[in-house]
């Protein structure tokens, strides 16, 4: 039974990027109300067409954000990925602001896993000083994480390479195992614990597979109906491109998490391989396994309805 007051929307933050598009669009099939938090309207009709509330505001103005949480009861919040100092900064200003509203809950969805410092992976340690400035808020919250999400398949130029060499090559080697798991399926675990007013706690959400490389390919291979083959790709190389595509250094940060794993194999196998465990306020969650995921998304990878047998 649903705790929530239904006459009420969810606030989901970074409502016009992938991550919040889909936890909008999965409380919208849940039968929720939503208010979208975008930085401009004018660029978020696709939001306004699916029937969500938009909220026009910025993570770095406190301002606007108490304007977009009044009224509100619960919220997801997840912040943009950068420096610890401005993501902390942003948490806090979110976490003002439900605070002045009265907020009686929330989900923090992070990116990846949480370790305090010192660690060598930044990101790592901006993601546990987020959930610290969260527990010290006082509000209920409870965490969602991912290990890796198969909506990597997605992004343009992995796309691109699936389409036209059946290439999926991501910075990883085929040996490590992965427990791979989706935007959906860390979309529905937050709603579910919204609902259920299950607070408190940390809940990595992984696949029910831990898979390597070729394992994976095996899996894409059958939900499309056609060969793909796994590439890890070498980081310096992958590190090349970041740079040309986005600019001189910005492939040595993107790529820090993934040397991090190659130099710390046992942490890696914690936070991506192992298989998804229930903890107690998502009883009865079942990650959907890739087959199924990648069936879903065939239009996406240019495949017809339906695999040949």
């Amino acid at each position: 039974m649903s705790m929530i007051d239904r006459s009420k929307p969810i606030l989901v933050f970074l409502a016009a990027g992938v991550q919040g598009g889909v936890v909008s669009r999965t409380a919208l099939a849940r039968g929720l109300t939503v208010r979208a938090l975008v930085r401009d309207r004018q660029r978020a009709a696709a939001l306004v067409a699916s029937g969500v509330e938009l909220a026009e505001g910025d993570l770095g103005d406190t301002a606007s954000l108490r304007v977009a949480c009044a009224g509100i009861d619960h919220a997801v919040l997840q912040v943009p990925i950068g420096p610890a100092e401005v993501m902390v900064a942003q948490a806090e200003n979110a976490l003002s602001a439900f605070k002045t509203a009265g907020i009686r809950s929330f989900v923090l969805k992070l990116a990846s896993a949480s370790r305090p410092a010192p660690c060598e992976e930044p990101s790592f340690v901006a993601n546990q000083m987020v959930q610290d400035a969260a527990r010290a808020s006082g509000l209920p919250f409870a965490i969602v994480r991912p290990t890796m999400y198969l909506d990597n398949l997605l992004k343009p130029s992995a796309l691109a390479e699936i389409i036209a060499d059946g290439v999926f090559a991501p910075p990883i080697p085929a040996s490590q195992r992965i427990a791979w798991t989706s935007a959906d399926d860390c979309a529905e675990a937050a709603l579910t614990l919204l609902e259920r007013s299950a607070m408190g706690g940390d809940h990595r959400i992984a696949g029910s597979e831990s898979l390597t490389g070729e394992e994976l390919a095996a899996r894409v291979s059958a939900g499309l109906g056609r060969t793909i083959r796994y590439r890890g790709q070498p980081l310096d190389e992958f590190e090349r491109e970041v740079d040309a595509a986005m600019g001189a250094g910005v492939g040595q940060r993107v790529a820090s998490k993934f040397r991090y794993f190659a130099a710390h194999p046992d942490d890696a196998d914690a936070i991506i391989a192992h298989p998804y465990v229930a903890k107690s306020g998502l009883d009865g969650f079942q990650p959907t396994d890739v087959e199924t995921w990648v069936r879903s998304h065939r239009q996406a990878f240019g495949a017809s309805d339906e695999p040949r047998s």
